[in-house]
C-alpha cells in the first residue's frame, strides 16, 4: 500500500509538471487533435470508407483510431524516453536513488502519469470526432478501448525505457523518439490508407508494436456490434512489452551516461 501511495503521489507530481509545460501540452494533445481536425476535414465523411485488414471502416473512424494511437505512442514512448534521459544526464536519477524512497516508485509514477495523460488525450480526441464529425461511439466498446490504452502505454513505455541505455543526451532523445514514432506511423496505417502501401510492408508492420493497436482501435470505433476485442493485438503488444521490460530491467542505469 505504501508503494502504491507513493507512486500515485509521484504521478501527481509529474502531472503538475506536465501541465506547467506548454511544449508538452502542445505536442502531447494539441498536435494530435490538430492532425485529427485536418485529416477529418479534408478526407473525412460518413459515406467515405477505407479498407483495413479486409474490412471497410469510415474515414472518420480510420483517422480517429489511428491518430489517437499515434498520440498515445508519442506521449508514452517519446515522453518516457525524453524524461528519463534528461533526468539521468542532469543527475536527478542518481540523487533520487540516494533518498529513502524506493527506486521503483519513480518509474511506477512515470507509467501511471503516462496512462492518465493518454486517457485525457483519448477523451479529447473522441469528443472532437463525436461532436465535430459525427463519430458514433458505443458504450460497450469503452472497456476494450481502456484495455487497449493500458496495454499500449505499458508496451510503449517499456520500449522507451529499454532504449534509454543507448541514448546518451537529451538532445538525442528529443530526435530519436519523435522520429521513431513518425516512421512507425507511416507504415502502420495512421496517415496513409493501408491499400497505398506494398503488401510486404503491411505484413512486416503487422508484427511491429504500433500497427496491431492502430488497426484494432480503428475496427473498434467502426464496428456496429461486438466489443472490438482482438486477441492477436494483445499477443503482439504483450510480447513487445515483455521484451522491452526485460531489456530495461537488465540495462537500465541511474548514473549519467555522458562523460
Amino acid at each position: 500500500m505504501r508503494f502504491i501511495r507513493l507512486s500515485l503521489r509521484q504521478a501527481g507530481f509529474n502531472l503538475r509538471g506536465y501541465l506547467r509545460s506548454s511544449r508538452t501540452v502542445i505536442f502531447g494533445i494539441v498536435m494530435p487533435v490538430g492532425f485529427l481536425v485536418l485529416f477529418n476535414s479534408v478526407f473525412g465523411g460518413k459515406s467515405k470508407v477505407v479498407p483495413v485488414d479486409g474490412h471497410y471502416v469510415s474515414t472518420i473512424a480510420f483517422y480517429t483510431g489511428g491518430l489517437t494511437t499515434y498520440g498515445v505512442m508519442l506521449g508514452s514512448f517519446t515522453g518516457i524516453l525524453v524524461s528519463i534521459v534528461s533526468a539521468r544526464e542532469a543527475g536527478w536519477l542518481k540523487r533520487f536513488r540516494g533518498t529513502p524512497m524506493p527506486s521503483g516508485v519513480f518509474l511506477a509514477g512515470e507509467i501511471i502519469y503516462l496512462f492518465v495523460t493518454s486517457l485525457a488525450l483519448i477523451t479529447v480526441m473522441f469528443a472532437v470526432s463525436s461532436f465535430g464529425y459525427g463519430l458514433s461511439l458505443r458504450a460497450d466498446v469503452l472497456a476494450t478501448i481502456l484495455c487497449y490504452t493500458a496495454l499500449g502505454v505499458f508496451t510503449f513505455a517499456a520500449l522507451g525505457l529499454a532504449l534509454t541505455r543507448a541514448i546518451t543526451t537529451s538532445e538525442m532523445s528529443n530526435s530519436v523518439g519523435p522520429f521513431t514514432v513518425v516512421i512507425l506511423s507511416f507504415v502502420s496505417g495512421v496517415f496513409l490508407p493501408p491499400e497505398l502501401l506494398p503488401p510486404w510492408l503491411l505484413h512486416f508492420a503487422s508484427y511491429l508494436p504500433l500497427q496491431p493497436l492502430v488497426s484494432s482501435m480503428q475496427h473498434t470505433l467502426a464496428a456496429s456490434r461486438g466489443n472490438g476485442f482482438e486477441f492477436r493485438t494483445f499477443v503482439v503488444l504483450g510480447i513487445w512489452g515483455a521484451v522491452g521490460f526485460v531489456v530495461a530491467q537488465r540495462t537500465f542505469t541511474w548514473e549519467p551516461r555522458r562523460r
